[in-house]
């Protein structure tokens, strides 16, 4: 009884163990042997990792572990290095992968071969055919703009029609986007559309439907954890909370902001390097200009990680409101507690040195920080 019972566990545990493992099989029959085929995936502790198998008569095959469902990419190089070939388009795939069994099919080359999985693969596969074609129309118009947008002369007529040109199709795809995701809540793709596109900057209010609907499968993920960090950091400066910080001013001394208390102050981070933020400039201080004397106060946090560049900006842009810095770029502190990983961005205090209003800019920006001053 003793021998059947301990069988019967080991051979739980074998199981147990060969569940826990992807498999990937692949047919490449007019692939010649000369080439190697690379996995780049994450491990089983989220780091990543790569495997590489020979291609042998066109087949090639990987196991490994994993955990949840993450991209993945298979990518074929030559097994002799050679410059010239390294100098040619890459030849790569994307995919989902997850504990499971994946299926490559193609001839020649990865970037035509078909990947069949597990359901984050299916998943995969079923936005990339709602979205291929867009994108790909969104591209080509984003790059006719950027070829007129940074032209020694700019044609603001032509920068304008390609604006209108893009706009109703960015709708088209962020539609698809939401459709997507609002139908996929226990996606591991869910999760990266959402990373990706919905937190660059975080409006508490509008992102939380987006937050609700994840399933705590997916949440436990990777990125769902990566979510969840940035969407509690993002918590701390929604509309109606306090802040507070402490950073040093252009001349090293302490700056605490609560100093500023009985004041309406616009908090406004941004970079010596950050083109938006510098066309903001210009406004900005348009407001400060009209607005000083009515209580109001502006505070510069610059997320540079020299000195020397943000003071000269400082100059360059005739800001005469306080800046501080502590010149370690987006590893400042407040940056870091805040989850600030774009700029611009900033926020207005009331006296009281609540939040009001979030991200306040454009060429109407005075009148718009003016509505809130009693």
């Amino acid at each position: 009884m003793k021998k059947i019972i301990l069988a019967t566990l080991l051979a739980s545990t074998f199981t147990a163990n060969a569940q826990d493992k992807f498999e990937i099989t692949g047919s490449l029959p007019k692939l010649a042997n000369d080439k190697a085929v690379v996995l780049s995936f994450k491990n089983p502790k989220g780091k990543e990792q790569k495997d590489t198998a020979n291609i042998i008569n066109g087949k090639f095959s990987f196991k490994g572990e994993t955990a949840f469902g993450n991209r993945a990419y298979l990518s074929i190089v030559p097994l002799k290095k050679d410059t010239a070939k390294l100098r040619q388009q890459a030849d790569y795939k994307e995919f989902y992968l997850e504990i499971g069994k994946y299926k490559v099919l193609g001839t020649d080359s990865l970037k035509n071969a078909k990947i069949t999985g597990t359901q984050a693969q299916t998943d995969f596969l079923e936005y990339t055919a709602l979205t291929q074609e867009k994108l790909a129309q969104f591209k080509a118009i984003s790059e006719r703009f950027a070829k007129v947008y940074y032209a020694k002369v700019k044609d603001t007529v032509k920068i304008k029609e390609i604006q209108a040109e893009a706009r109703p199709l960015h709708a088209k795809i962020e539609s698809i986007l939401d459709s997507f995701i609002f139908s996929h809540p226990n996606s591991y793709v869910t999760a990266d559309l959402i990373h990706e596109n919905k937190m660059t900057v975080i409006d508490v209010e509008k992102f939380d439907p987006y937050y609700k609907i994840l399933t705590p499968k997916v949440l436990a993920s990777f990125t769902g954890k990566k979510i969840t960090e940035k969407y509690n950091k993002a918590k701390q400066i929604a509309i109606g909370k306090t802040v507070d910080f402490t950073l040093p001013d252009t001349k090293g001394n302490e700056f605490k902001l609560s100093s500023l208390k009985g004041k309406y102050v616009l908090v406004d981070f941004w970079a010596s390097w950050c083109v938006p933020c510098r066309a903001e400039n210009p406004h900005l201080l348009k407001a400060y200009n009209e607005l000083k004397n009515k209580n109001f106060e502006i505070v510069g946090v610059s997320l540079d990680d020299k000195k020397e560049p943000w003071l000269k900006a400082v100059e360059a842009d005739k800001l005469p409101w306080t800046q501080v810095s502590d010149v370690k770029g987006f590893q400042t502190e407040v940056a870091v507690r805040f989850g600030i990983t774009a700029i611009p961005q900033n926020f207005l205090l009331d006296p009281s040195g609540k939040i009001i209003a979030k991200d306040l800019r454009g060429e109407d920006v005075n009148q718009k920080i003016a509505s809130y001053i009693k």
